[in-house]
C-alpha cells in the first residue's frame, strides 16, 4: 500500500514543480503563500475529521512547520551560492540518513533484516541505487564546501521524514484525517513564520495581497494532495527511507513530463538524464518494491 501512495507523491510534486515554474511570485511571498494557502485548503476536511486527540501530534506537527521553515531559508541560501543542480545532486543523501536513523530509532526493524539477509540486501542495493543515480543525475562536480553547507539541511529533512512516521502513530478514527489535521497545523506553523520573517525585513506587506500575486496561489493546490499522500504513505511503510527513495523519483516523471508535453511551454526544460541512470533508478524503484513485499 505504501508503495501507491508513495508513487502519487512523486507524481505530484513532479506536476506540482513544472507548474511552479510558470509563476511569478517572489520566493518571500512564495513562502508566506506556501504555509497559509495549504493551510486554508486543508480546513475543509478538518470539519469532517475529528481533532486529534493526543497533544504530541500537536507538537510533532508544530515541530515540523518549524524544521521545513528553517530548511526553506538554508536550501534557497546554499542554491543562491552553489546553484540547484549542485544542490539537488546532493541532497539525496538523505534517504541514506533516513534509513540509519530510522533503524537507530527502531531496533526491531533491525531484527528483521537481520532474519532476511538476502532481502535486506536487495534493500540497501536497492536504496543505493537510487541515490546514486540521483546523484549523477545532474552531472555536475560536487563541492566539498557546498556539502558541508547542506549537512544541516540533510539532518533536518531526515528528522522531518521521522516526524513524518512518527506521527502517523498518534491516528485515532482515521488515519487520512489525521494526515488533514497535520497539514493544517505544519503549514499554519509555516505561514506564520515567514509571515515574521517577512515583516522583520520589512518588505511590501502589500504585495501579499497584490492581484497578480494571488492568481498564482493556484499552484498550491497539488501540495496539500502531495502532503496527505506522503503521510499515507508513511503509515504503512515500514521505513520512511523506502518513501524518501520513491518520492524522489519525481526526478524521473519530470524528465518524462519535459519530452513529452509539448504542449505546455515551460521556463526551463531540465537536463536529460543518461539513460543508463534512469534505467539504474527505475531497476532499483522495481528491486525495492519487490524486496519490501
Amino acid at each position: 500500500m505504501w508503495v501507491l501512495f508513495a508513487i502519487t507523491t512523486s507524481i505530484v510534486n513532479a506536476i506540482y514543480y513544472l507548474c511552479n515554474q510558470n509563476t511569478r511570485l517572489s520566493t518571500s511571498v512564495f513562502m508566506i503563500y506556501r504555509g497559509f494557502v495549504v493551510a486554508l485548503l486543508a480546513v475543509p476536511f478538518l470539519s469532517v475529521y475529528q481533532p486529534v486527540g493526543a497533544w504530541q501530534f500537536y507538537a510533532i506537527a508544530i515541530l515540523q512547520g518549524l524544521l521545513v521553515s528553517y530548511n526553506d531559508l538554508q536550501y534557497l541560501k546554499t542554491t543562491r551560492r552553489y546553484g540547484a543542480e549542485t544542490v539537488s545532486s546532493i541532497t539525496p543523501l538523505s534517504v541514506a540518513v533516513v534509513f540509519g536513523m530510522w533503524c537507530f530509532i527502531e531496533p526491531m526493524i533491525l531484527r528483521k533484516y537481520m532474519s532476511s539477509p538476502v532481502r535486506s540486501l536487495c534493500i540497501i542495493a536497492a536504496l543505493c541505487g537510487i541515490v546514486y543515480a540521483l546523484m549523477q543525475y545532474q552531472r555536475v562536480r560536487l563541492s566539498k564546501a557546498a556539502f558541508i553547507m547542506l549537512i544541516p539541511v540533510i539532518l533536518v529533512s531526515t528528522i522531518v521524514s521521522v516526524c513524518n512516521k512518527t506521527i502517523m502513530n498518534y491516528a485515532e478514527d482515521s488515519a487520512f484525517g489525521l494526515c488533514w489535521w497535520r497539514v493544517f497545523v505544519t503549514s499554519l506553523t509555516i505561514g506564520i513564520i515567514h509571515l515574521i520573517l517577512y515583516i522583520k525585513r520589512r518588505e511590501n506587506v502589500a504585495d501579499l495581497t497584490a492581484k497578480q500575486n494571488l492568481i498564482g496561489t493556484w499552484i498550491f493546490i497539488l501540495m496539500p494532495m502531495s502532503m496527505v499522500s506522503k503521510n499515507m504513505a508513511m503509515f504503512y511503510t515500514a521505513n520512511p527511507a523506502y518513501v524518501e527513495a520513491i518520492v524522489y523519483m519525481s526526478l524521473l516523471w519530470l524528465m518524462l513530463f519535459n519530452r513529452k508535453l509539448h504542449f505546455i511551454k515551460f521556463k526551463k526544460m531540465y537536463m536529460p538524464m543518461n539513460k543508463k541512470w534512469a534505467l539504474l533508478m527505475l531497476v532499483s524503484a522495481i528491486v525495492l518494491i519487490v524486496a519490501t513485499h
